[in-house]
């Protein structure tokens, strides 16, 4: 029930946005084509709505990942509008953090920080859903932020052709989904709902949209059993580090398999 009132909350956020004029959502994409950031608006709508759902299930399955989803997503809308009013850096987390050396806050810090409360808040939340206290759960909580900061931004640096954030959203819930977490199917249902218009470039993700759904994210990997996170997070530290030197798009479109995924369903 929680993936279908994730895309049925998606859905209607986009019929709703049909009606909108946002012309300051509104970017150029790699191809230099125009396209919207209200992606990110329908993606968002729809994790709330399968947030609700799922909640029944408890904590783990609905708040938790519904606070983790709301405070990235606003992290990510700074990024997404205001960054002009903030100092220019240099890209990923080695350029903020050295701006923030020198004493300049950029809006990648304000993103990274918003994000960062929300993984601690959210796995606040999880060790209290497992019966554990503020002790007793801070290793575990501090790992769970982790898993649920780095998803986040991994679908960030995803979030750079069509559909591939929402491809790679969907294949990791899957596994998760069938083992039926709430959670994780919510995840589905709000990230396949807007593909089309995705795949189309007609629509994006932004920071704002895909911070909230690897948010979200983090938070079902990180209902996963300790052994199974240890690997989780290996992973995660080992992408993010990769993406400091490496780029995504040049290893995807450079590797059979992995290209012709990419490709799969783009119009352009």
């Amino acid at each position: 029930m929680s993936g279908l009132a994730a895309a049925a909350g998606s859905f209607a956020a986009q019929q709703a946005l049909r009606h909108l004029s946002l012309p300051s959502w509104d970017r150029t994409n790699f191809a230099g084509h125009t396209t919207s950031l209200s992606g990110g608006l329908d993606v968002m709508a729809g994790l709330l709505a399968g947030s609700t759902v799922a909640g029944r299930a408890g904590i783990a399955q609905g708040a938790a990942p519904a606070i983790a989803a709301v405070l990235a997503a606003a992290g990510g809308y700074v990024d997404d509008h205001l960054e002009q009013r903030f100092p220019a850096t240099g890209k990923g987390f080695k350029g903020h953090l050295g701006a923030l050396r020198e004493g300049r806050v950029s809006s990648g810090i304000v993103k990274i920080a918003a994000a960062g409360a929300g993984s601690l808040a959210a796995a606040g939340l999880l060790a209290r859903s497992r019966g554990k206290d503020a002790l007793g759960g801070a290793g575990e909580a501090v790992f769970d932020a982790a898993i649920i900061a780095l998803t986040a931004n991994l679908m960030n640096l995803l979030d750079l052709r069509p559909g591939r954030a929402r491809k790679a959203a969907i294949a990791i819930a899957a596994v998760p989904a069938a083992a039926e977490s709430a959670s994780a199917r919510a995840a589905i249902g709000a990230a396949s709902a807007g593909i089309a218009a995705d795949l189309d470039g007609r629509t994006m993700l932004g920071d704002l949209g895909a911070n909230a759904l690897g948010a979200h994210l983090g938070v079902t990997l990180a209902c996963c059993p300790p052994k199974v996170k240890v690997g989780i997070l290996a992973a995660l530290v080992a992408l993010n580090a990769a993406s400091e030197k490496v780029s995504f798009s040049h290893v995807i479109e450079n590797t059979p398999g992995l290209r012709e995924l990419d490709l799969l369903g783009r119009s352009r």
